[in-house]
């Protein structure tokens, strides 16, 4: 299957913007280094909040399964009479 024009010319533009980002990729990566860590940052405390809230939801989960294990007030078993 032969290559477009179109196509080539993306492909040749693609090398040329991937050439230019490696050459200024240390420029690139000073300017980015405070946004890219405050967005690690932020992910972080959103996984951590995350986290803490199914770690709650599990445990409401297991204490209502557990109450309904547990025997009620009155002994658990109904009078054989």
């Amino acid at each position: 299957m032969p290559i477009t024009r179109s196509e080539a010319l993306f492909l040749v533009a693609g090398v040329a913007v991937g050439a230019a980002a490696r050459s200024a990729f240390p420029q690139i990566k000073e300017k980015l280094g405070p946004l890219v860590a405050g967005a690690g940052a932020a992910l972080g405390d959103a996984y951590s909040e995350v986290a803490k809230r199914v770690a709650e939801k599990v445990e409401s989960v297991q204490d209502a399964m557990a109450e309904k294990g547990q025997p009620g007030p009155s002994g658990g078993q109904a009078s054989a009479a």
